[in-house]
This record gives C-alpha cells, sequence and structure tokens, in this order.
C-alpha cells in the first residue's frame, strides 16, 4: 500500500511538472508571437505598386528615420497611368456632391499605422485612396515587425511617442506643415492611432480606427481560446496570464496595460470607429466600447456587415474608403483641440 501511495505521489509529481513545463512553453512561445511576430517578406503586390507606382496614382519617397525607423512618404503622382482605385474613390466622392480637391493636392497628411505581423506596405492600396483624395501618407514599419530594427513591440505605449517623432521628422525632411495632420490605424495600428492622438490631442486633426480591440488582455485570453479545446477552456485564464507573464520579461510591458478604450477618452477631435459585426477574434462590442468612451462631439461608428477582423476594408469596399476620404476631408474644417500634455 505505501509503495503504491508512492507511485500515485510520484506521478502527480510528474503530471505537475509537465503541466508547469507546458505553461511555460505556451508563455514564452505566445509572448514571442504577440511581441516578435514573424516578420513578412514583401507580397507581390507590394513589389507591383513599388515598382510601378504612378500606374497606381502615386509618388513614393522611401527613407530611413533618424530612429532607424524605414518609412515610405507617399504623395499622388504628377502623372499618373490607370490609378483605378484612385479614380473611383475620386468619383464615390463626387457622386456624394463632397468638395474634391485637384488631383495631386496635399491638404494635410495622413499618419498609417498596420495591423498585427504587418508591414508598412500593407496600407499602399489604401494611400491610393486617401492620396487621390487630397492627402500625402506617411508610412512607417513599426518596432519587431517589417523592417524596423527593434526587436520587439508594445503594441502603442511606446509606439505612440515613436509615431510623433518620426513624423515631426518627416515634416522637416519633406518640408511641409505638420498641421493638420491625422492618424488612421488597422487592429494594433488602430490602438496606436488612439493612443498616439491621446497623448498629444492638439497634434492631430482627426484619428481613424478599424478593427481595434479595447483593452489587449482580450485578444490574449481570445487567442488562447482558439489554440485550447472547447473541454479544456477552463485553462485558457492560466494560458492567458502566462503569456502575459513572458510578455513583461520579453518587453517590459502587462498586455492589459494596453487599453485603447482609456485613451478613447482623451480625445475630442473627430474620431471614426469602423468594426466588422462577425469579427470572432476581437468582437462589435470592443469597438462599440472604444467608441461609447469617446467624449468628442464629431464621432462616427461604422458597422461592415458579415465582415471579420480581416476583411473590414475588403468587405467595406469603395464605400467605406469614401467614407474615410470624406472623415478625414471633412476634419480639415474643424478648429484644432487645444492641449497640455504630461509626460
Amino acid at each position: 500500500m505505501k509503495r503504491a501511495r508512492l507511485l500515485v505521489l510520484r506521478l502527480l509529481i510528474a503530471f505537475a511538472l509537465l503541466v508547469l513545463a507546458f505553461l511555460i512553453f505556451i508563455g514564452w512561445w505566445g509572448s514571442g508571437h504577440m511581441v516578435s511576430p514573424q516578420r513578412r517578406a514583401l507580397q507581390d503586390y507590394h513589389l507591383e505598386i513599388l515598382g510601378t507606382p504612378a500606374k497606381f496614382g502615386l509618388k513614393i519617397d522611401p527613407f530611413t528615420a533618424g530612429d532607424g525607423t524605414p518609412c515610405l512618404m507617399v504623395t499622388a503622382s504628377p502623372h499618373p497611368g490607370a490609378a483605378k482605385k484612385s479614380r473611383i474613390a475620386r468619383a464615390e466622392l463626387e457622386r456624394r456632391q463632397a468638395v474634391v480637391p485637384s488631383w495631386g493636392s496635399q491638404l494635410g497628411t495622413i499618419v498609417l499605422l498596420y495591423g498585427h505581423n504587418g508591414r508598412k506596405e500593407d496600407h499602399l492600396p489604401i494611400c491610393e485612396r486617401f492620396c487621390a483624395a487630397g492627402f500625402r501618407c506617411l508610412l512607417m514599419d513599426l518596432p519587431g515587425q517589417g523592417d524596423h530594427p527593434a526587436g520587439t513591440g508594445s503594441f502603442g505605449l511606446h509606439e505612440a511617442a515613436q509615431v510623433e517623432a518620426v513624423f515631426d521628422e518627416t515634416a522637416k525632411r519633406f518640408q511641409f506643415a505638420p498641421a493638420p495632420a491625422c492618424l488612421f490605424g488597422v487592429s494594433q495600428g488602430g490602438a496606436i492611432a488612439l493612443q498616439t492622438a491621446a497623448r498629444s490631442p492638439g497634434k492631430w486633426q482627426a484619428v481613424a480606427s478599424v478593427s481595434t480591440f479595447s483593452s489587449l488582455d482580450r485578444p490574449l485570453l481570445r487567442s488562447a481560446e482558439e489554440i485550447f479545446p472547447e473541454d479544456f477552456h477552463f485553462c485558457c485564464s492560466l494560458a492567458a496570464f502566462c503569456v502575459s507573464c513572458g510578455t513583461n520579461l520579453r518587453a517590459g510591458f502587462w498586455p492589459g496595460d494596453v487599453r485603447p478604450v482609456e485613451a478613447a477618452t482623451q480625445l475630442r477631435m473627430p474620431v471614426f470607429i469602423a468594426h466588422g459585426d462577425k469579427d470572432p477574434y476581437i468582437g462589435i462590442d470592443q469597438g462599440r466600447a472604444i467608441f461609447d468612451a469617446v467624449p468628442a462631439k464629431r464621432k462616427q461608428f461604422r458597422v461592415v456587415e458579415g465582415a471579420d477582423h480581416n476583411r473590414v476594408l475588403s468587405m467595406g469596399s469603395h464605400q467605406l474608403y469614401a467614407d474615410l476620404c470624406e472623415f478625414f476631408l471633412t476634419a480639415l474644417n474643424e478648429p484644432a483641440v487645444e492641449f497640455d500634455r504630461s509626460e
């Protein structure tokens, strides 16, 4: 009997050690994917636009900021080719009787920030629309992704200051007025855009975010639920906690500290929120929570019916892009918000 009890004890200890080892693995692997995902190479459509930008109505100037951030300054080409998406965007704005500036106008600047595991070139097709509507566009790689030299990212906790600094440097480099300037971001990029806008509200004329989480710990828990079978969902909270610990060890922050919904409470400039109603990863309730937290008088919430997390812009199609262009154009005519920022 004594031997049997000893064997059971040893088995329980061995099982506990295996569970512990598994949780450590999940925490380290998951945190690595979060703050330093595998970097994506340039895609064929990136290379096509970069190789023949005028065909898409664009002029692209690549450069590296002083802190090592790889960037693209994108403006309307003076000699556009087919520029199909650009012309569709302008036609839709004209159909709505919006005031469309002459081709090549640069009424202001939009900083575009991409989603997790992306790279700056992902937003070149969006630039086709924004440049056609009269904006210059600044694209930049984010820490831990694209070609950025930094190894890890923080979903906006540190990037907000970096975005601001790179933008200021870019305005001096290309000799354009720093105002008016707007922010646009998708998912992770939306979180960074909202936090950047909250950091210096008077610096930005408007901000738009697409498919953005209200707090980073929520999609983290959802990711755990996707990994574990339904019968083991009771482990998800513990697994998410382990990933949070790994994130803190790797990058020095806790996912729960990244809260765009709190940043939203500081925004009094025009705000545009878009979200798909079939998003299984970041539910539309998170987009609504951000929207409800915004105190701005002019704010819009755009539901894209049938869209999951990755297809809001494609399913929203030309109408959503026109909504965004019209939103930014209208925001140019509104007075900037005065602010005092405490570091």
